[in-house]
């Protein structure tokens, strides 16, 4: 059944049209999880005579956004009290996310993603690259992921985060939990081209692995022909740690290791020398920035303009601080202006971020055709209640973006055809009879055990 999306503004996200992608008085007809074609009212209406009609109200329908790096479970970090006060990243490290990952269960792994992604999907993200970690509750922590990201209806590729820090059979079990939950989405993908999750082989930094486990996690890549989402030079740590251990730098160490490659994401790449971006351009590795996260933990300013200069392929995501990418792409956006004491960087850069590479990435990482309203590609696309108080086109959108579209309410959210999330609603919630404040109510409940574990691991 065709359904057309009418009475909108399209913005097509395709920046090689001459109108700058931005099309007024015009519809979108989807059918299944594909656009089929985009044009003008009068037009689709005739090309599709009885199909269902949608109609926008006048408001913006663009690509839904993609959050590049996330920690779904950082949000029991949320109202969690500390006994003491971390003076740096390394103890930001120790003793808050390594004692809180410890303390996380598998119920606590399905909360702490299914809240966020429901806020998501109303600030109209539709895809998200998950970085995940739970070393006492690792077998099927992945399929948890994916089973709250179901209910909601939102694209998600997912991997567990290897590392030697809690002693080898619990990197084992990350291996493993990697592997089987990549076998599992190829198979899925294969019965459903449209399956809307995938996998990638997750790892720590390079001072919590050693030379075997990065063997073993290239060897794993290479065997299922996946990437490897991994955390990158974040703080003057892992340059540190990496060279007393192994005598190498970081990015020496992961370039000959295999693990850059154009299949991979590095997460941050703050402390990346000239060497190291040029190692990282040369393996065309992803590179995600997330500036909240990296203020909040006072460890640096990424040089995303040296990184896109050599033409690497530069994201953003939101590090688990938000499931809003919107407030990550504004705080990135003045944080480099700021630092420099320069207002002139970052208009053009933070725009081929957020809307080309983006969903450049996941397309790379996950064949998926997604981030442009155009036909063949699937239909995740958002509806915007944004009525500009000034002339909107092809050529000033980015203007309105910044400064006007990212605070406006999303009305609908659409991902792979089908409406996730309208007014406000989710009708995949009513579908699996849950309700909001009851999922609340559990949630709390959960993270009122992790916080008692958090308390007796800090001991």
């Amino acid at each position: 059944m065709t359904v057309l999306f009418n009475n909108v503004t399209v913005f097509t996200n395709d920046e090689r049209a001459a109108d700058g992608g931005l099309l007024a008085g015009a519809a979108v007809a989807v059918d299944g999880p594909r656009i089929v074609a985009v044009g003008s009212q009068q037009e689709i209406a005739a090309r599709f005579p009885g199909a269902e009609i949608v109609d926008g109200g006048g408001r913006l329908l663009m690509p839904g956004f993609v959050n590049a790096h996330m920690h779904f479970y950082g949000t029991y970090a949320r109202g969690l009290a500390m006994s003491r006060q971390a003076r740096d990243f390394a103890q930001i490290l120790s003793w808050l996310w390594w004692t809180l990952d410890k303390a996380l269960d598998l119920d606590a792994v399905y909360y702490s993603t299914l809240l966020p992604a429901i806020t998501a999907v109303r600030k109209g993200v539709t895809a998200v690259i998950d970085h995940h970690a739970s070393p006492y509750a690792v077998a099927g922590s992945l399929d948890r992921i994916e089973e709250a990201l179901s209910v909601v209806g939102m694209r998600g590729l997912l991997c567990y985060e290897v590392s030697d820090r809690d002693g080898k059979a619990i990197r084992d079990a990350g291996l493993a939990e990697n592997e089987r939950y990549i076998r599992k989405s190829q198979k899925a993908r294969a019965d459903d081209p449209h399956h809307l999750y995938d996998g990638m082989v997750g790892l720590h930094a390079s001072f919590t692995l050693d030379d075997d486990s990065l063997r073993q996690a290239a060897d794993l890549g290479e065997q299922l022909g996946r990437g490897h989402h991994i955390h990158v030079l974040e703080g003057p740590l892992d340059e540190q740690e990496t060279q007393a251990r192994y005598g190498a730098s970081v990015a020496r160490r992961l370039y000959e290791f295999g693990i850059f490659s154009p299949r991979s994401i590095a997460a941050h790449g703050i402390y990346l020398d000239e060497q190291g971006m040029d190692l990282v351009a040369e393996r065309d590795t992803i590179v995600v920035h997330n500036p909240q996260s990296n203020m909040n933990n006072a460890v640096g300013r990424a040089d995303v303009f040296a990184l896109l200069q050599r033409g690497v392929t530069v994201g953003l995501g939101t590090d688990g601080m938000t499931p809003d990418l919107k407030v990550d792409v504004r705080t990135g956006y003045l944080l480099h202006k700021h630092h420099l004491t320069d207002p002139r960087p970052g208009w053009n850069e933070f725009q081929q971020m957020t809307l080309q590479n983006n969903p450049a990435i996941y397309r790379r990482l996950t064949g998926q055709m997604i981030g442009r309203i155009a036909p063949d590609y699937l239909a995740d696309f958002i509806l915007v209640d944004y009525h500009p108080p000034t002339p909107l086109d092809g050529g000033n959108l980015w203007g309105h973006f910044l400064y006007g579209i990212a605070d406006a309410p999303v009305y609908m959210t659409v991902i792979n055809g089908k409406v996730v999330m309208q007014e406000g609603q989710l009708p995949g919630l009513e579908a699996a009879g849950l309700d909001e404040r009851e999922l609340s109510e559990a949630s709390q409940k959960v993270a009122r055990g992790v916080w008692d574990r958090f308390r007796e691991l800090s001991d």
